[in-house]
């Protein structure tokens, strides 16, 4: 596994949850990542990496919310034209840890997997290894 420095990360919150979203983001400051931008949903989410001037490292997405839900996001970025925005790895955090939404999930095309609620162990532990990993194979899929 390489090592990561994770003050230079780059990191997109999507959460619909305003306190979730503000808890992700404390978190990430104490691992000493300050360079994060934040959406309320997969709509904001597309619109701030197509804005964003500076590619983002890893998004960090809830997968239930209303309207443009995270399994929605995730199919979107997968096929956005440029390749820099459809590689971003993705780290989806949910309430649900049942088989069938980390399935979802997985057949999506996210990188990694977090079951709220959120630790700074297990968010910096996830972020290491959704950062050195290819999205996941669902015959990956018993490591979650």
């Amino acid at each position: 596994m390489s090592t990561i420095d994770l003050v230079k990360l780059r990191i997109l919150v999507i959460d619909d949850e305003p306190f979730m979203r503000q808890l992700i983001i404390r978190v990430l400051n104490d691992l000493g990542i300050k360079d994060v931008v934040e959406a309320e949903d997969g709509h904001k989410g597309i619109t701030a990496i197509l804005q964003s001037r500076r590619r983002l490292d890893i998004i960090i997405c809830d997968l239930e919310m209303p309207e443009f839900n995270g399994f929605q996001f995730v199919q979107k970025l997968r096929t956005l034209p440029k390749i820099e925005h459809r590689d971003i790895p993705v780290l989806v955090v949910t309430g649900h840890s049942d088989e069938a939404h980390v399935q979802d999930a997985v057949n999506a095309g996210i990188n990694g997997f977090l079951v709220k609620p959120v630790s700074k162990q297990a968010l910096e532990s996830r972020l290491v290894l959704a950062l050195n990993s290819p999205q996941i194979d669902p015959d990956r899929l018993k490591q979650f």
